[in-house]
């Protein structure tokens, strides 16, 4: 996951580097997860949640287009990531009979 630079001064008090979150893929993926936990309890389960854990909180316009420029992309990317598994689920079954 990416982990924006604004959060390397916090995670160094956990002993955190940055060259950690590229090494270990566990706590990549479990730092990430925190900072989207931490977007989604501000915002709610969202799209805008996911705009934020890109953009950050702050309630400007540039933020407010930041955030919904980023979460228009995952949005795109998990629909075709989701589209294709139904393909693939679908041609599957079609195999097995």
């Amino acid at each position: 996951m990416q982990i924006d630079s604004q959060h390397f001064n916090e995670l160094s008090r956990y002993g955190i580097k940055p060259d950690h979150l590229l090494s270990d893929a566990c706590l990549n993926i479990y730092t990430g997860a925190y900072y989207l936990a931490q977007a989604f309890k501000k915002w709610g389960v969202s799209w805008d949640a996911v705009g934020a854990y890109n953009a950050g909180f702050k309630k400007t316009p540039r933020q407010a287009a930041r955030r919904y420029e980023y979460a228009k992309k995952i949005h795109y990317y998990y629909t075709a990531i989701k589209a294709s598994k139904r393909t693939s689920s679908k041609d599957q079954k079609i195999a097995m009979n």
